[in-house]
């Protein structure tokens, strides 16, 4: 699973600045602020009136942002189109490429989106959030060194992305325990931070945990921050919570939530377990399934791992699950996406009678 923190900073034009608070207490802010999610309308409407290219480029962040949110992944292609073919000036290229390279790498052309940075942090090797995005480019192709090497351009710059950073690549490289020991006394130094920040921070806290075996203590790390999380953290909650045997949780909370959006088909798969787990007539269940005929038919790469969890754990079929997760895996090398190949190859040796 890749999720991406870094577009929620892609529009402040200046570094994160350290503020030494009276307990001497180093708190980290972004400013200026972006433009709340709910602002949309307005940017478009001052792009419609005036198409300039930081109206443009201020619209497509703003799609991206409000992307990443259950229910809105559908602005992706509005901030696609918005950018496509489209060449800005030189004080906005920077951004411009900050942009598209968020693009490809949420529709897994990784190796497209660092070759667009490339050049970017050739030219600004410390540049904040390149090098933020290279990180998680590298982790999400299971490329420690690279992710590290990224971290490391920040070590002078901001020492508190540096930490974070380096912190997440450490338990990639199955140092857990001291990963997540550190970044647990790196977040108690830093109680108040943005919003943006401590959702990034507790999102990779509670893969820690997760790995970790402590999956009580990472549904801890997400709860404070689910209402403002992006969809992954809502499904890693959803996952989480569905393991420690609590599907009326998930079912009360992703119904509400499907309530005011129309849920993505990974969402919508994880309210169907829920209802199935509960013993529920199978409404959300039979919704899922001719949402999945539409992917099959669709061959659709970009959600294989949407069908291998479908086949491995709404409608049982080993082998599809397989197919599907090996096409993820050969995508992104997330620790989900392992689990979820060593699940669907757990399930295919069953079957064959195996016990691996």
């Amino acid at each position: 699973m890749v999720w991406f923190f870094v577009t929620l900073l892609a529009f402040t034009d200046v570094s994160p600045s350290a503020v030494e608070q009276p307990t001497g207490t180093t708190v980290f802010q972004m400013q200026p602020e972006l433009a709340d999610n709910d602002n949309l309308l307005p940017l478009l409407k001052a792009f419609q009136a005036a198409p300039s290219t930081t109206n443009r480029l201020q619209l497509a962040n703003a799609y991206l942002q409000r992307a990443r949110r259950p229910g809105w992944s559908s602005y992706f292609h509005d901030a696609e189109a918005l950018l496509a073919n489209f060449q800005a000036e030189p004080q906005h290229r920077e951004h411009l490429i900050l942009l598209q390279a968020d693009i490809l790498q949420q529709q897994h052309q990784f190796t497209a989106a660092l070759a667009l940075l490339e050049p970017l942090l050739s030219a600004t090797p410390h540049q904040l959030q390149a090098n933020l995005m290279a990180a998680r480019i590298h982790l999400a192709l299971g490329d420690t060194i690279g992710a590290q090497r990224a971290c490391n351009r920040l070590m002078r710059e901001a020492l508190f992305f540096f930490a974070t950073c380096s912190y997440e690549v450490t338990g990639r490289k199955g140092q857990w325990s001291a990963a997540y020991s550190g970044l647990k006394a790196l977040l108690q130094q830093n109680p108040d931070l943005p919003a943006e920040l401590a959702i990034w921070t507790r999102g990779i806290l509670a893969e820690q945990a997760e790995q970790l075996g402590q999956l009580d203590a990472a549904v801890a790390w997400l709860e404070p921050i689910l209402t403002e999380a992006p969809t992954s953290l809502w499904l890693k909650w959803a996952d989480l919570k569905l393991a420690i045997k609590q599907p009326e949780a998930v079912y009360q909370r992703l119904v509400t939530l499907a309530a005011d959006v129309e849920l993505e088909d990974s969402l919508l798969l994880r309210l169907a377990l829920a209802e199935q787990e509960l013993g529920h007539p199978s409404h959300f269940g039979h919704q899922l399934q001719q949402q999945m005929q539409v992917r099959i038919l669709r061959q659709d790469q970009e959600h294989a791992a949407d069908l291998a969890h479908y086949f491995l754990r709404v409608s049982p079929d080993p082998q599809a699950a397989l197919q599907w997760a090996t096409i993820n895996y050969n995508s992104a090398r997330e620790p989900d996406d392992l689990a979820l190949l060593t699940q669907s190859r757990h399930a295919v040796a069953l079957l064959n009678g195996g016990s691996k």
